[in-house]
């Protein structure tokens, strides 16, 4: 993600720019539109962060966490 886009504030995992849980609706959008067709790439992109993000957010759910980073990437 370049400058300006709505990146992950770690160990947080909320948005630099908006505060809402990363991926934000803006960040899900950009990388939609960076990824474009490419829907696989984007989940393994994805399922790295959630394994970052797992080892950050001690208190998440394996289903939150599935739902945050994961799901929302199938078309």
């Amino acid at each position: 993600m370049a400058d300006g886009d709505h990146a992950p504030n770690r160990p947080s995992w909320t948005c630099s720019i908006c505060g809402a849980h990363w991926p934000c609706d803006e960040a899900r959008e950009q990388l939609g539109q960076e990824y474009g067709e490419q829907r696989v790439n984007l989940a393994v992109y994805m399922a790295t962060q959630l394994g970052h993000a797992a080892g950050e957010l001690t208190g998440a759910s394996t289903t939150e966490l599935y739902q945050r980073f994961i799901a929302w990437t199938r078309p």
